[in-house]
């Protein structure tokens, strides 16, 4: 199959989005950025770029079979790991415990065993959008307060999305409720491929290609911005 430049495209400009938000995040560290600190400006920009990658990751699951799937979901959560170790060991306090190709990587390998065991029905994408919305704030706590619910977060299982209050990470994307919006993109997909989507190819471009690098951008991106930042304000 050709690549679909309309995707690589999107992805593109979400990685674009996504390093302009850490750029100013880190410069926010040395200067009061107001525009920046707006609650409502910050979290929707920050949502927007969380929600897409798991919407074009869902999407491009339809790619591969499950086993495929697995082992994509096993290679990205490992690098997840190594971010977590390089953080804690060089830069504690900017320490990422679970962070979005965690996130990502265990939505990989969750979706590997709904291609494998489960047929999911196209009707069901309002149910997980709706179930994704619902349980967005489930990590903060901010639900109703239950008797099993207190448990879980007693017993810390961030993973899943009930974190303690001991608990701290700066990038963090449990499993409630990113694999709401990674399975909604897997339901799209399957979408796009009744409607043809995919023999659709648009063209390449400057902007498809930083999707086609989506990776490496992200792993390389923040330690190349972050020294940028630290060099104009406290070297220079």
């Amino acid at each position: 199959m050709k690549r679909n430049y309309i995707l690589d495209k999107y992805r593109g400009f979400t990685i674009i989005s996504m390093v302009l938000f850490h750029l100013f995040y880190d410069i926010s560290l040395y200067k009061n950025l107001t525009w920046y600190n707006n609650f409502y400006i910050n979290k929707i920009w920050q949502l927007s770029i969380a929600i897409s990658f798991f919407i074009i990751s869902g999407i491009s699951s339809n790619f591969l079979d499950w086993k495929k799937n697995l082992k994509r979901g096993i290679i990205i959560s490992l690098l997840g790991i190594l971010i977590s170790l390089i953080t804690y060991f060089f830069i504690p306090d900017q320490l990422i415990i679970f962070g979005v190709l965690n996130g990502l990587g265990l939505s990989m390998i969750l979706i590997a065993f709904v291609q494998k065991y489960l047929k999911i029905s196209n009707k069901l994408l309002p149910l997980f959008v709706l179930l994704f919305i619902l349980t967005y704030n489930l990590p903060n706590k901010k639900i109703l307060d239950l008797g099993i619910n207190s448990l879980l977060y007693e017993k810390n299982l961030y993973i899943l999305g009930f974190p303690s209050n001991s608990f701290h990470s700066t990038d963090y994307f449990p499993i409630i409720p990113r694999f709401f919006a990674y399975i909604s993109g897997y339901i799209i997909g399957n979408i796009l491929i009744e409607n043809n989507f995919y023999n659709k190819y648009g063209r390449n471009s400057f902007l498809a290609k930083i999707g086609q690098n989506s990776l490496e951008i992200y792993v390389l991106h923040q330690v190349i911005i972050y020294g940028f930042v630290y060099f104009v304000f406290e070297i220079i």
